[in-house]
């Protein structure tokens, strides 16, 4: 290791030219605005602010990228690039902070009167005494310029005492692009060698998840794979709805490689040939895509808004690599069995134990009936109460198999007649039957989203049903088409319409969406 310190306008610099530059197992920048702001006061009143680790290499690896935040210059650094290791996070934080051509800045302001850092508000404009920090440290404002437009505003004059405290303010400020970072180099030529460096530095704090930690040790053995396929397959997800991350990914891999869901014990893992692990990613890669197919197309989550744990989906893919056809008997158990894990929490509590206990179940004989006794002894009960619908939102577990009661049942939209089917990205037209305004105008306002008062629409409807009682708009539906109502387990008796019969409207309804989900677990397909 070699140890020096680094003025920070000199990083900037370095950053700016592409001197500096992230590897490919890097996590993303997740610092909030705040973070950066707490980082500028610590550096203005001489605060340790932690250190900078870099790696320099004569084999850059070839999946490397700049910081967040800087602009493609088409320069080439005079000489070899280094790889940042450790202080990504503070790097970018005063990247985006202070350099003048950075994307996506993040505008920090410094009170003279207080001393005080704070983010740019509007309010802040009007005042002479709330300087921009980038301005200020870039040169783009002299001193005098500042002082003079504090006394043109009414505050002291330039021979003021108070003036005088303004400038050692502005010039401490000032000092904030000398404060020198400690920043050392390691250098060595085995990626290896740097990527468990750069897990054991990690490890041993908060600051990464071990999934990412799996990640680094991924990069050093696929090369390009996290920061191109993975990418490519995670925007692919979110474009259905199933807005997955990395780690879920490295999850799915390695339950498919070693028969668990754990991201220890990976050593027989990595000591396979890589083209393994290549055939191991293109295997998990499809198992996911049928999980997520089978959970949109035939469990009704459109989205993964929907689902209460996406680790679900990992022992999901896992017999789907094993099975990728389906008999009737295995698609209904499967049904039922991944239905019953989301209603009843099956991965909440202890996930990475309940996805090795189905992991197992995966690879026994039978497996679907494996999986559905394990989920069936650990859930109280299979069956839905209609008091498990008392005051439950969108949130509760239940509310989704509502909608997939309602796809079963060859629901319409109740205005259009139009079937039921997903927005753009998974969303779903979610529509009250007892309008909000109403129901506050009654005291109620604050049950207006509770499921039973919830149903299902293709489109989003006109005034004709959001500013009406139910028992104005209803008798249409219903002379349009009765089972319109029927197949979203809407009440039939007109008197439970009424704004006054709000409550046992509810009571009602939760009763027949009980007994709509309980019939669907029954008869799945």
């Amino acid at each position: 290791m070699i140890v020096h310190p680094l003025k920070v306008r000199e990083l900037l610099d370095e950053v700016a030219r592409g001197e500096v530059v992230l590897p490919e197992f890097q996590r993303a920048y997740v610092w909030k605005p705040l973070q950066v702001v707490r980082l500028l006061d610590s550096l203005y009143r001489g605060y340790p602010a932690g250190q900078v680790l870099l790696w320099d290499t004569v084999d850059l690896p070839a999946t490397t990228r700049g910081l967040e935040g800087v602009a493609e210059s088409g320069f080439q650094p005079a000489g070899r690039p280094k790889v940042v290791l450790d202080g990504q996070q503070r790097l970018t934080s005063l990247y985006k902070a202070l350099a003048p051509g950075a994307r996506d800045p993040v505008d920090v302001r410094f009170d003279l009167r207080t001393e005080q850092f704070a983010l740019r508000r509007r309010r802040m404009d009007a005042s002479p005494y709330w300087v921009d920090v980038r301005a200020v440290l870039a040169g783009q404002r002299h001193d005098l310029e500042v002082l003079r437009a504090i006394a043109a505003a009414g505050g002291p004059s330039l021979d003021d005492p108070a003036c005088a405290a303004y400038l050692e303010r502005l010039q401490a400020l000032r000092r904030v692009a000398e404060f020198r970072f400690p920043i050392e180099v390691f250098r060595s030529d085995d990626l290896e060698q740097v990527t468990e460096l750069f897990v054991r530095i990690n490890s041993g704090g908060t600051r990464l998840r071990q999934a990412e930690l799996v990640l680094a040790q991924l990069t050093l053995h696929l090369p390009g794979v996290v920061a191109g396929r993975f990418e490519a397959a995670l925007a692919r997800y979110e474009a259905q709805g199933y807005a997955l991350d990395a780690r879920l990914l490295v999850r799915a891999l390695v339950a498919l490689g070693t028969g668990q869901s754990r991201f220890t014990a990976l050593g027989a893992l990595w000591r396979r040939p890589p083209e393994e692990l290549e055939a191991l990613w293109e295997r998990t890669r499809e198992a996911l895509d049928r999980a997520i197919e089978f959970a949109r197309a035939r469990a009704h989550f459109e989205s993964a808004d929907w689902l209460p744990s996406l680790n679900g989906l990992v022992p999901l893919a896992a017999l789907l690599d094993r099975r990728p056809e389906l008999s009737r008997d295995d698609e209904v158990g499967l049904l039922r069995w991944f239905w019953l894990a989301q209603l009843r929490g099956r991965y909440s509590a202890g996930a990475e134990a309940a996805m090795d206990e189905d992991l197992r179940a995966v690879a026994a004989e039978r497996p679907v009936v494996q999986l559905l006794d394990r989920v069936l002894a650990a859930a109280p009960s299979a069956a839905v109460e209609p008091d498990e619908l008392d005051q439950a939102d969108w949130r509760n577990p239940a509310f989704p198999m509502t909608y997939a009661v309602a796809c079963r049942r060859g629901a319409r939209d109740w205005f259009t007649g139009a079937p039921l089917v997903a927005r753009a990205r998974g969303e779903v037209v979610v529509h009250p039957i007892f309008p909000r305004a109403l129901l506050e105008e009654a005291g109620a306002g604050r049950r207006h989203d509770e499921a039973a008062n919830l149903v299902f629409l293709s489109e989003r409807p006109g005034l004709q049903a959001t500013a009406v009682a139910p028992d104005a708009y209803l008798p249409d539906v219903v002379a349009s088409d009765p089972r319109r109502l029927e197949a979203q387990s809407v009440p039939l008796d007109p008197a439970l319409w009424r704004l006054d019969r709000y409550d046992d409207f509810l009571a009602a309804r939760r009763a027949l969406l009980a007994d709509a989900i309980n019939g669907l677990l029954d008869d799945p397909v």
